[in-house]
């Protein structure tokens, strides 16, 4: 009996350790130090810290034991049965295909966290949800007629309806996934000030472009836009309306968050120039900030 009683004490000697060993110690390491202190000063110390182990330990349960199974198999029967009676009898589905999505956003925000530090002060711990786009369709300004979207998809800002800042958005479904950022101007004022920074700063595109090996895609007019001459050295760059670029992964590619996050921490480290580069256009003060 005394023996028992020796290794039942062990037993739980070594499950304490390791629950501080992991609460204490690697959860925190997971967020960079830059960023920790950045919350330190904005917020008690024993408030960061937790906050950070929190954010750790999501990261730790979704890597080990999250993958992408019930995301596909969602958005695949959704597919073939688009329709509210189907989705509000399968609703219980939806649910946990959606609890798999927020824990892959907190993995992938962390990605973004690391490596877009003006992104990351602001998303790290914003509740993944607020990046998420709602799966029924909006049906205003789509040509669908189908009512909901079938994929689960998500921007990585603070406010997702906002132009600014240039994030990253991530698309998941049956069919495929891709992580994708750039410029997607709608209003001809922001399209406006890409164009002219873009025509006196062509040539630092180019050279993102190709020393990343970008293959930038958008939308494009068939003719230079007004204002600028048919000749103009940037004259290709300017027709577009819109400048993404994307990395995109099949569903055999989808096998587990681990992988999933070093394969979108790469594709954010190539992007990252360009992203940088269309931001910079925003930053240079026009007439209308003095009036």
């Amino acid at each position: 009996m005394l023996i028992h009683e020796q290794a039942a004490i062990i037993a739980v000697i070594i499950a304490v350790y390791m629950s501080f060993l992991v609460f204490f110690i690697i959860a925190p390491s997971l967020i960079t130090e830059r960023l920790y202190h950045k919350f330190i000063r904005n917020k008690s110390p024993l408030t960061s810290f937790f906050r950070c182990s929190k954010i750790g330990l999501q990261i730790i349960i979704s890597e080990v034991i999250m993958n992408f199974d019930r995301m596909l198999a969602y958005t695949e029967a959704l597919s073939k049965n688009n329709n509210r009676a189907w989705f509000h009898d399968n609703h219980a589905d939806y649910d946990d295909a959606k609890e798999d999505f927020l824990a892959l956003l907190d993995v992938v925000k962390l990605e973004i966290a690391q490596q877009v530090p003006e992104l990351g002060d602001r998303l790290l711990f914003e509740n993944s949800k607020n990046f998420m786009y709602r799966i029924p369709r909006d049906m205003r300004y789509s040509k669908a007629k189908e009512p909901y979207n079938p994929a689960f998809r998500a921007y990585f800002s603070p406010k997702k309806s906002n132009f600014l800042p240039l994030s990253y958005y991530l698309h998941i479904s049956h069919e495929g996934c891709y992580i994708e950022t750039g410029a997607y101007p709608w209003e001809s004022k922001n399209l406006n000030i890409l164009r002219s920074y873009i025509a006196t700063n062509f040539e630092e595109l180019d050279e993102i472009v190709f020393e990343n090996g970008l293959a930038v895609y958008g939308e494009k007019l068939k003719r230079v836009p007004a204002g600028f001459t048919a000749d103009h050295p940037a004259a290709d760059w300017l027709k577009y309306k819109f400048w993404l670029v994307e990395q995109s992964f099949t569903t055999d590619d989808l096998t587990d968050f681990t992988t999933f996050a070093a394969a979108a921490s790469a594709a954010i480290r190539r992007f990252e120039p360009l992203r940088r580069y269309l931001s910079a256009a925003f930053e240079i003060p026009t007439e209308e900030d003095y009036e």
